[in-house]
């Protein structure tokens, strides 16, 4: 598999929704693999521990925690979709979600070392994951307008991406992987109709 359609979405709650992927015309849970979902957590920066260093047991925990993250973002997409913002119920479960982790401030200097500036770190690797994930979530809605937010237009692919793009027309999750199919498609259509 392409490892990079594991950030093509742009943001890290958007890949987690990319985490289901059209495999052989049927949907695939790339969570519902260890190798993937470890792949996935590597290539979106949120393992804060060598592999070698992860149990089995801990990288069952961090996959089944992003369960119900992932659904949260599909309710979130819902929202946008149909009303271009949060409605209350949503909201109000992204707020607690973010009000449960386990969080601390941390001060550090800035490259030049007379600034200082604050973060805030997940206490366990559940809460730094989750941190991350959610504050894209806030980042997104802050500075992206709903209309940037997009499927992919290709008929067989399921992805989500943020448009940045200056013209703001970005139709595929990937030029390489579904804008060339389309094309290709396109030009055997063609070719098919000149022949007949």
């Amino acid at each position: 598999m392409d490892k990079s359609i594991y950030t093509l979405g742009g943001t890290a709650w958007i890949n987690l929704l990319n985490t289901i992927v059209m495999h052989n015309k049927q949907p695939t849970d790339l969570l519902a693999d260890p190798a993937a979902a470890v792949e996935w957590l590597e290539a979106n920066q949120l393992l804060y521990v060598p592999v070698t260093r992860l149990d089995a047991a801990a990288l069952a925990q961090i996959r089944q925690s992003l369960y119900p993250v992932r659904e949260l973002g599909d309710r979130i997409i819902s929202d946008i979709e149909q009303h271009e913002a949060l409605s209350e119920r949503v909201y109000i479960e992204l707020k607690t979600r973010l009000e449960r982790l386990n969080i601390k401030p941390a001060v550090s200097r800035n490259h030049d070392a007379r600034k200082l500036e604050l973060s805030y770190r997940g206490v366990t690797a559940i809460d730094q994951i989750h941190l991350v994930i959610l504050q894209s979530v806030l980042d997104t809605l802050n500075h992206y307008s709903a209309d940037r937010i997009r499927k992919c237009e290709h008929a067989e692919c399921i992805l989500r991406f943020i448009d940045v793009s200056k013209s703001g027309r970005r139709r595929w999750c990937s030029m390489e992987l579904c804008g060339n199919r389309h094309k290709a498609a396109q030009y055997y259509e063609k070719n098919k109709k000149q022949k007949a």
